[in-house]
């Protein structure tokens, strides 16, 4: 690493989320200055699950964290996909077969509670004494010089910094400097999600030890532990109806009501513990390049956002941010071209995981004669073929 950098004035990152702690942490470990701003009060995150593929795992090794974030997962042993009007199978991945375990290195895949992931974050960056997290700070503009870059919050402050980082999420601030006419596309679903103490639940919901996902026609519904089998998280996936946009809307309860009326036992179980009250728009980004400008670039949704396909949103910012460090400690201080070096070596990964995550998206949620084709073709796939398709996906990456 360029002895001038590393002395030089700190990196700002943008955004207290999985990506902005995981670029701190990546890049204070390397030995930068860091300086993170997060808009809100607290940096944490909203209560519910989040999944990570085996491809993930080394990269939290490199980061420090394998160990504390493994220890405060549930392991699933299964994924199944299961058709919601007849419960069928459509694909079945055994998570903890000898098949698996030789395919991936025995690397395990994770079910973790978002909140214990930022605490782990949290925690890591706070050992490193020349990492700095601001809250209550909303950086929506930069300006740039030959002597670096100046970070401009929503109050006029300035914070002068060798580099930019935005990890500023879905609807980022910073990525429409970039991309001006660049906006995220609604997919025109919402998401209600739900914690639930296993104490409290029947046994059909108690006896599945995997991640179960409950397909039809413009839904889904999906569930798994969190917490040592503590909680079962669930998220039910809906397309609006037409004309339905407020959540009191009593036409909304009735479609959701609708839609539990044709499904089997353990589907409607799960979907009676959503509180309609709330939901979330569901949206991704096109892929686009040009994630840099000179000294600021994108990195986690900000610049490659992805739909829920594959579970994959915050195993792409934690490798962006292993990636982005370890070319940044290798530089020799020219942080314009480590930055579009950065977006060669993840374009193409991250393109793939949003296009190919709209594609499974119809899979999901398809209807009448597409449903049926879909269903055929599933399962006259074997766990191993599945694997097969997702190598390219759940194989770690290198480095080097």
């Amino acid at each position: 690493m360029s002895t001038d950098l590393k002395n030089s004035k700190p990196i700002v990152i943008v955004g207290g989320g999985v990506a902005g702690l995981s670029a701190a942490l990546a890049l204070g470990l390397k030995g930068f200055s860091v300086q993170l701003f997060e808009q809100a009060d607290q940096i944490g995150a909203i209560g519910y699950g989040v999944q990570m593929g085996p491809n993930v795992v080394p990269m939290l090794r490199a980061l420090g964290i394998e160990k504390d974030v493994v220890g405060a997962s549930y392991l699933p042993s299964e994924i199944d996909l299961l058709d919601a009007y007849t419960a069928q199978t459509l694909t079945h991945l055994p998570l903890k077969s000898a098949l698996y375990m030789e395919r991936y290195q025995g690397l395990p895949y994770l079910a973790i509670h978002r909140v214990d992931l930022h605490e782990v974050l949290l925690k890591a960056c706070a050992k490193l004494p020349h990492v700095n997290l601001n809250q209550s700070t909303t950086v929506v503009d930069y300006a740039q010089d030959r002597d670096g870059v100046v970070a401009i919050s929503a109050e006029g402050k300035e914070f002068r910094a060798s580099a930019l980082i935005a990890a500023d999420g879905l609807r980022s601030k910073l990525r429409g400097k970039l991309h001006p006419c660049d906006v995220p596309k609604e997919s025109g679903y919402v998401a209600h999600r739900c914690l639930v103490p296993m104490s409290e639940l029947p046994e059909p919901l108690r006896a599945r030890a995997g991640v179960s996902m409950w397909t039809g026609r413009g839904f889904h519904v999906i569930y798994y532990p969190l917490r040592h089998s503590s909680v079962l998280n669930i998220v039910l996936v809906v397309k609006l109806p037409s004309g339905v946009q407020e959540v009191s809307d009593r036409a909304y309860a009735d479609y959701i009501e609708g839609i539990k009326s044709q499904v089997v036992p353990q589907a409607q179980l799960a979907m009676g513990y959503m509180d309609l009250k709330r939901r979330w728009a569901i949206a991704d980004r096109e892929p686009v390049r040009g994630w840099s400008d000179k000294r600021v670039t994108l990195l986690g949704d900000s610049a490659h956002a992805t739909l829920q396909s594959f579970a994959q949103g915050a195993c792409m910012a934690i490798e962006d941010s292993v990636v982005l460090a370890h070319l940044m400690h290798n530089s020799l201080g020219d942080i314009e071209s480590v930055f579009k070096e950065f977006e060669k070596k993840r374009f193409l990964r991250t393109a793939r995981v949003q296009l190919q995550s709209r594609s499974l998206w119809e899979d999901f949620h398809c209807e009448a004669h597409m449903a049926s084709v879909r269903t055929a073709r599933f399962t006259e796939q074997s766990s191993e073929d599945f694997f097969r398709c997702l190598d390219w996906l759940w194989t770690p990456i290198a480095l080097t």
